[in-house]
């Protein structure tokens, strides 16, 4: 079954990422070529047809998303298994990071945290085929096309693999907010996986056991916690940080 990408990013990322077959690109009538002008010439450098379609078009398969009056007929998105992320780790140079989320299930937060995991240089992201957001073109919108160069696993049983993780040498760290550890006092100076729980319940008990420690980001103010998009960037902006000294 086909996705109907849409947005001028998502569209030009998923172009250069190359992983996914482009069967038709559909642009607004009423639109022009400001902005979207780099877009089509790459697609028609790609053989890939274009349509020019009325604004009913766009509003009928798309409601009211941000659309820019583009879209794309496209390939489901692919996925990987954790072999894969860990091959790739292996062969980067660099300290393996991985992302895992426990529960995440709004697109924003999802493509949130896709955008800010992309620029920190995670290797890849793990999540429970359960309780879940889909890997849709509203992910892939919100993460401004990130989502597009990421690699995903989709697992059976987060815990299970976590531990299979753990023996391959890598740490196991949660975000959790009632941690006591702040988190720049944790040494992310070897291979991890990163937790993220989330948006209501956080990390579950049994996966919250299985990580190694946990580590919470410091906060003022009366706002109970951060949600989980802004608190797995903090904590990668960390291990980042860390990893540059």
């Amino acid at each position: 079954m086909d996705d109907l990408l849409y947005g001028i990013h998502p569209l030009y990322e998923a172009l250069a990422a190359g992983r996914r077959r482009f069967k038709k690109v559909y642009v607004s009538k009423n639109r022009g070529t400001k902005g979207v002008q780099a877009l089509l010439e790459r697609v028609r450098a790609g053989g890939i047809p274009v349509q020019y379609k009325v604004p009913d078009f766009f509003r009928s398969h798309l409601g009211d998303s941000v659309h820019q009056g583009v879209a794309a007929q496209v390939g489901r998105f692919p996925i990987v298994d954790e072999d894969e992320i860990l091959k790739g780790a292996e062969t980067d140079g660099r300290l393996p990071l991985v992302l895992a989320l426990d529960g995440v299930v709004d697109p924003q937060n999802l493509g949130s945290l896709v955008r800010s995991a992309l620029a920190m240089g995670v290797h890849g992201i793990i999540f429970p085929k359960a309780r879940s957001a889909p890997l849709s073109p509203s992910v892939s919108k919100a993460s401004a096309g990130a989502m597009e160069h990421m690699l995903f696993a989709r697992v059976p049983n987060l815990v299970a693999v976590l531990q299979r993780l753990k023996k391959a040498g890598l740490w196991v760290v949660g975000a959790h907010g009632g941690s006591e550890r702040p988190v720049d006092q944790a040494d992310f100076n070897v291979g991890l996986v990163l937790v993220i729980g989330g948006e209501n319940k956080g990390i579950r008990p049994l996966v919250r056991k299985t990580c190694d420690y946990l580590v919470s980001v410091p906060q003022k103010g009366t706002i109970d916690s951060l949600n989980a998009a802004v608190a797995g960037a903090i904590v990668m902006y960390e291990i980042v940080r860390q990893r540059r000294k």
